[in-house]
């Protein structure tokens, strides 16, 4: 399935998105989200988004995923460290384009879509101010728990 991000027609297969965001990897792309967050300080929204789809979707699918955990955890970590960053007055990095309202929700955001994909299911229902264009109106704006428990 293709999609279109900021002009780009991107496939949407969670695999490829995984490797193109993950630094180190041979596929990482220059335009996805992890590499724009690093090198220009934006967080962009709409590979974000893209990110966090990849991740629904593996869960999802409840494929093992077991070989995705490496690369999962290098993107989280690349990405909390640039939101710490972004906090140190003393550190020279910062995120531009996202006010620190913003910085605490996508933090906390990415906290609980990482964290559901290493636990491999939905945590309880969590609101969020933004809704993920990509996913369906059930999952854009909240997270059910999918495991019955």
């Amino acid at each position: 399935m293709l999609n279109e991000i900021n002009g780009w027609e991107v496939v949407m297969n969670p695999r490829t998105i995984v490797a193109r965001n993950c630094p180190g990897s041979p596929q990482y792309d220059d335009s996805s989200f992890t590499a724009i967050l690093h090198e220009q300080g934006m967080w962009q929204r709409d590979q974000y988004w893209l990110l966090e789809w990849a991740l629904y979707d593996l869960i999802s699918k409840a494929e093992s995923g077991q070989e995705l955990c490496g690369p999962v955890f290098r993107i989280f970590s690349y990405v909390m460290s640039a939101i710490i960053s972004s906090f140190d007055q003393n550190d020279l990095f910062e995120i531009k384009n996202l006010k620190h309202e913003e910085l605490y929700e996508f933090r906390e955001r990415t906290q609980i879509i990482f964290e559901a994909f290493f636990a491999r299911r939905m945590p309880e229902r969590v609101a969020f101010d933004e809704v993920n264009p990509l996913l369906p109106r059930t999952n854009a704006g909240s997270i059910d728990d999918k495991s019955g428990g």
